[in-house]
Parts: structure tokens; C-alpha cells; sequence
């Protein structure tokens, strides 16, 4: 049953960002137990290459699934990750230790996101797709959602709105803030959010009406 209340909550409330990262070539590159997070990061303040590949490999997997929320394009998602931890090796001496790496790492990502997306916004057409990893299930009250649903209806609000769909209800940025990323104004931003709740609610509402009508 899809659940067509509280969007904002159900967004926040996903266990995307805590999930952790499927197994792939690229985590199955990283020992835990041979290597340290500190270890490798001291490496990558000398550009050492080898830590920079076990930096690249052990946060892979989690930082894509930000990005695929973004974009359904998978060749796509890889170019804004690479960006991003090219910049991320640039600016690794300005990481203090004071909060998580991956934190911070997320917004070295979130950034690139921005960047590309705001470089590329006129020509911004892109096909929705249905290879989007698999989530646990989100439950409110006697209604559910799979996040894959969730995902794939968001696939299909128009780009830039995805974008701040996703940076004001996930990311939780403030419009003032996405105005910045994006390069428009707060008041774009707060149309953009009006808009890809109404056209998500109308997609889910849609969805329900299917589930009401299929044959029992």
C-alpha cells in the first residue's frame, strides 16, 4: 500500500543514508581489518595513490546511492563520484577530525552534485530507469512503501526539481542554501519543492488507485 501522507517524514525517515553499502568489487577491495580509516586518510594528506584507490573503494557504494537519487544515469553517477573525490584528495588536509570523514565526504559529493547539475541544466533530459539498488521497507501506521517505489517515482519529477526535492527534504539544505548551490533564486527553490510534492502525490495517489483496482 502506498502511503500518501507525510511526505517530508517519509523522506527524513528512510534508512538510506544508514544502510549499509552492498557488497562490490570496490568494498570487496578494502580490509577493515589490515587498514585503518585513519591510516588511509594520512596517506591520502601525502597523495599517495594506493590510499587514495582504498579511500575511493571502501566509500563507493554508499556515496553512489546519494548521487543515484539524483540522477538515473549510472555512467553518469560514477563521473559527478569521481568529481567529488577529486576534489574531496584536493581539499583531504582540510578534514579536522572534528566530526565522520563520511560526513564530510557527503558534502564534498553533494557539492559535485550541485556543480553538475547546475552546468548542465538546459540540456537536462534524462530517461527514467529501473536499475535502483534495493531498500528495506518504510512503515507508517497500516500503509507501505518500498523505497524502490519511492525511488522510482522520483525518478520522474523533472531534473532540477529532484535535485532540490532532494537536497531540502533528505539532504535537509535550506532554501537559502540550495538557492546557493543551484545558482537561483530562494523563491525558485521554494517553487521547486511546491511542485515536486504536488507532482509526487499525484504519482502516489495514482500508484494507490492501481493497488485499489488490481484483482484480488
Amino acid at each position: 500500500m502506498i502511503c500518501l501522507h507525510k511526505t517530508d517524514e517519509l523522506f527524513k525517515q528512510s534508512k538510506l543514508s544508514k544502510l549499509p553499502p552492498k557488497v562490490s568489487e570496490h568494498t570487496e577491495l578494502y580490509d577493515n581489518g589490515r587498514d585503518s580509516l585513519d591510516r588511509i586518510l594520512e596517506g591520502c594528506r601525502r597523495n599517495d595513490r594506493l590510499s587514495q584507490e582504498k579511500l575511493y573503494n571502501m566509500f563507493f557504494d554508499r556515496q553512489l546511492s546519494v548521487i543515484r537519487r539524483y540522477t538515473s544515469d549510472r555512467d553518469k553517477a560514477v563521473d559527478i563520484l569521481n568529481n567529488g573525490f577529486l576534489r574531496a584528495f584536493k581539499k583531504i588536509g582540510d578534514y579536522s577530525h572534528t566530526g565522520s570523514f563520511e560526513g564530510w565526504l557527503r558534502r564534498i559529493i553533494i557539492h559535485a552534485i550541485a556543480d553538475y547539475f547546475r552546468s548542465t541544466q538546459a540540456q537536462m533530459k534524462e530517461q527514467i530507469v529501473g536499475e535502483i539498488p534495493e531498500y528495506s521497507l518504510y512503515t507508517d501506521d497500516n500503509n507501505q512503501l518500498e523505497y524502490k517505489e519511492l525511488l522510482l517515482v522520483l525518478q520522474q519529477l523533472p531534473p532540477t526539481t529532484r535535485v532540490v526535492i532532494n537536497l531540502f527534504i533528505i539532504e535537509g539544505y535550506a532554501h537559502k542554501e540550495i538557492a546557493s548551490l543551484l545558482n537561483i533564486s530562494t523563491g525558485t527553490s521554494k517553487w521547486h519543492v511546491s511542485e515536486g510534492k504536488r507532482i509526487l502525490k499525484e504519482q502516489l495517489l495514482a500508484q494507490r488507485s492501481l493497488d485499489n483496482n488490481k484483482p484480488v
